[in-house]
């Protein structure tokens, strides 16, 4: 579970990147008894529940800032144009 709640707090992509790049070369002494990559994979769905109730324990009051990621939508074909709404679109 730990090394599950570091990667969402390390800034990688992706969790197999993470693992054997960072985890694998650098925490071996911390975790003595690391398994391999598709282990860990197998493993992972019995930290669900107990991470669940660790994230819910630690929540703390929200303080109202949201950051939202907007980009454009690629339409590949001009006909489609019409059928993408914006936000504006789908209030009316």
């Amino acid at each position: 579970m730990t090394i599950v709640i570091a990667f969402h707090q390390s800034g990688y992509q992706d969790f197999k990147t993470y693992y054997i790049y960072f985890i694998y070369r650098y925490l071996t002494n911390k975790f003595p008894e690391l398994v391999s990559y598709t282990r860990m994979l197998k493993l992972m769905k019995y930290v669900l529940v107990p991470l669940f109730s660790y994230l819910t324990h630690r929540q703390v009051r929200p303080i109202g800032i949201a950051f939202v990621y907007s980009s454009k939508l690629q339409v590949y074909h001009t006909l489609h144009i019409p059928l993408h709404l914006g936000f504006e679109e789908m209030v009316k």
